[in-house]
């Protein structure tokens, strides 16, 4: 780790956020370009940044990282606004995987159809706000934030290494409370377990990994026990909403009998689908547990 070890928390947070607005700008001009996975990856990086703000909020002064943390979350969701159609046209066209009949396949050319048309207005949307003057202040912001941050007077003068480890304890209480919140399994409660574990992942290897690697293996082991925790909350989400997504349009549409009873069978094999993931929660959990607690 070299130099990393002996590092004030101001200077490596500093050090991460450069990096991190570097990463940002360069993914938003691949939005701009249509890349393939361009949107997905700008939102990354925007969550990255927030859960950098968030876990390690101690080292700034007060109230200084609130404002850009909140017009962030803002650019986070227009991300999401044009990736979440773009996610469902996808997971819809795979189910053509299967043989299917021809009135099925129809209905489900046509639900995707419905969603690659939301994702093409919502791309003109997010293009239109990246024009906009509040767009480039934003980013202007940042830029100023991470290249001379308010930081806390006496706080961001400690040794990092100490400094992140407590701040991530913190987080791993944080994401347990949240687990034992989302014990009944209720949809929206396993979404915000998703958050937290999302943001402890993110705030881990923000400082485990190139170019801040402060910390060693054991928080990168932490990073990747979230991910896979991260990764199940995140397939069951899917499966459900891809569920709710068929059976909405089974409310909503005149199918045919055949078409009707294979767009029913797709969504109940996804429901299954999602359950067998939360089978593979806890141990996720536990993962993070042991390595942190």
């Amino acid at each position: 780790m070299g130099d990393d070890a002996a590092a004030t928390a101001g200077d490596a947070i500093a050090r991460v956020l450069v990096f991190l607005d570097a990463e940002l700008r360069e993914q938003l001009a691949a939005v701009r370009r249509d890349d393939p996975d361009a949107v997905h990856q700008a939102r990354i990086r925007v969550r990255r940044i927030r859960s950098v703000l968030a876990v390690y909020r101690r080292f700034f002064a007060r109230g200084q990282s609130e404002d850009l943390r909140r017009d962030l979350r803002a650019l986070g969701a227009a991300l999401g606004t044009a990736r979440d159609p773009e996610v469902r046209a996808k997971t819809t066209e795979d189910l053509l995987l299967a043989h299917t009949a021809p009135a099925v396949i129809d209905a489900i050319e046509s639900l995707a159809g419905q969603s690659r048309d939301e994702h093409g207005q919502a791309r003109e949307d997010l293009l239109h706000l990246f024009d906009s003057v509040e767009h480039a202040a934003l980013l202007d912001r940042l830029t100023m934030f991470a290249v001379d941050p308010p930081l806390h007077r006496h706080r961001a003068e400690r040794p990092a290494r100490r400094s992140f480890r407590k701040a991530l304890r913190r987080e791993v209480r944080r994401v347990d409370e949240r687990a034992r919140a989302a014990a009944d399994l209720q949809l929206e409660a396993l979404h915000e377990l998703r958050k937290k574990v999302r943001r402890l992942r993110y705030a881990a290897d923000a400082v485990s990994s190139e170019p801040v690697a402060v910390l060693g293996i054991r928080t990168q082991r932490l990073a990747n026990a979230a991910e896979t925790a991260q990764d199940v909350l995140g397939s069951h989400r899917d499966e459900i909403l891809l569920a709710r997504h068929l059976r909405h349009a089974l409310a909503g549409h005149r199918l045919g009998r055949s078409a009707a009873t294979g767009v029913g069978i797709f969504a109940a094999r996804s429901e299954k689908q999602a359950n067998r993931q939360l089978d593979r929660l806890d141990v996720a959990l536990d993962g993070i547990r042991e390595l942190y607690a």
